[in-house]
């Protein structure tokens, strides 16, 4: 029986790498692009067209002999994307990655597995169960080792599984993964976690140095596997970031923030590298401790939990940002499209970068021609102009 060669593997051509570099390059170290990074979903009709699943014979893979059925059609989709994305006729600063759905490798709650925590996953929803019923048992905490925490091993196996099934071919947006403080969150329940600031904050501490080692060994492993084809899953910018969520911030105070997050964000920056920060929340708050912190680069936040002008004013050049629409909460959603893109519009400024994770051109040309008829349409939107439909 004749061995199938593996493939085929589409990309992108060696002009349209080059583009997309020099675009991410300049967006994320010269700070000259003039525009925002245009990177909107891959799912996007409209810009993509439609990409149907290849059939199981159309796309060899290399990597394990035994095979993850579900896992290989999604990776033969995404191969056959790239094509899609390769060919597309609109300009995008997009480019072919792996996806690696959340519920093979325990969404970001794996990271509490340590603690004891079990992991319970039901559709696209994941939730740890604290095991951590008093800050008065933490002196005596033992960690429990990889090879007894499910997901948390598994994730190495699927990204490994990823890696190997496309010979390392494309970048791959890294797992979910959850700073100190969330980490700690899912162990011990919210509660127990921020009265202890007030009546235990000795023993928190422990439990975040504990996190945070778990953290860095977790994204070590990650990038032995992958090494710089690990991207930032939030935003997918080539700039060597690693991308960390750090939600309970918006719900402590400045002064909690510089005491119990910020530090152990700088010391995974400092063992691992530079930054991305997600969060769900208000953001304005935390952003001067967040400045003071040279390894986080970008910031990705919720516009209407947010004071997006007084971010953009705060961050100056020094951060680039991206936005959730708030469309999973009805009563903070935006009306239409083009109130969306006019909150944004409305509020940057000439030093802002940000990136355009959404792609509807009614809603954007509405809000463009009514800012062009009122002459306030900043620079930055002239230079990308009205989107073709």
């Amino acid at each position: 029986m004749t061995q199938r060669v593996p493939g085929p593997f589409y990309d992108y051509s060696p002009a349209q790498w080059a583009q997309v570099r020099q675009t991410h390059r300049r967006f994320c170290e010269t700070k000259d692009l003039g525009r925002p990074l245009f990177l909107p979903s891959y799912f996007n009709r409209l810009l993509f067209g439609k990409v149907e699943d290849p059939p199981e014979d159309a796309i060899v893979l290399p990597g394990p002999r035994k095979r993850h059925p579900e896992m290989d059609k999604a990776i033969r989709y995404l191969i056959a994307h790239a094509g899609a994305l390769g060919n597309a006729k609109r300009p995008h600063d997009r480019f072919p990655c792996l996806f690696i759905d959340r519920k093979h490798y325990g969404h970001s709650q794996r990271l509490a597995e340590p603690f004891g925590t079990q992991t319970l996953i039901e559709g696209h929803h994941a939730q740890a169960m604290p095991v951590i019923a008093s800050l008065a048992d933490v002196a005596h905490l033992r960690l429990k080792p990889l090879k007894e925490c499910r997901y948390l091993k598994r994730s190495l196996e699927v990204l490994r599984y990823y890696y190997e099934s496309t010979a390392g071919r494309y970048y791959i947006p890294h797992m979910v993964t959850t700073g100190a403080c969330d980490t700690v969150n899912y162990a011990t329940g919210s509660t127990l976690l921020l009265e202890g600031f007030y009546t235990n904050p000795k023993a928190v501490h422990q439990l975040l140095r504990m996190a945070t080692e778990i953290i860095i060994e977790h994204i070590r492993a990650c990038k032995a596997i992958a090494g710089d084809r690990l991207i930032s899953d939030h935003t997918q910018l080539l700039d060597g970031c690693y991308c960390i969520c750090s939600e309970l911030r918006s719900q402590f105070s400045p002064e909690h923030f510089a005491e119990f997050e910020a530090p152990y964000l700088k010391q995974i920056g400092d063992a691992i590298g530079p930054l991305h920060i997600h969060v769900s929340g208000p953001i304005e708050h935390s952003i001067p401790a967040t400045l003071r912190d040279a390894n986080i680069r970008h910031v990705k936040f919720w516009l209407r939990d947010s004071d997006l002008a007084k971010v953009v004013a705060l961050a100056g050049d020094r951060l680039s940002m991206a936005f959730f629409e708030n469309t999973c909460m009805p009563a903070l959603a935006f009306p239409d499209k083009k109130a969306y893109y006019l909150h944004i519009f409305e509020r940057i400024r000439p030093e802002t970068r940000w990136v355009i994770a959404e792609y509807e051109p009614e809603g954007w040309n509405q809000a463009y021609d009514a800012m062009e008829r009122d002459g306030r349409l900043p620079e930055q939107i002239l230079r990308v102009g009205r989107m073709p439909g």
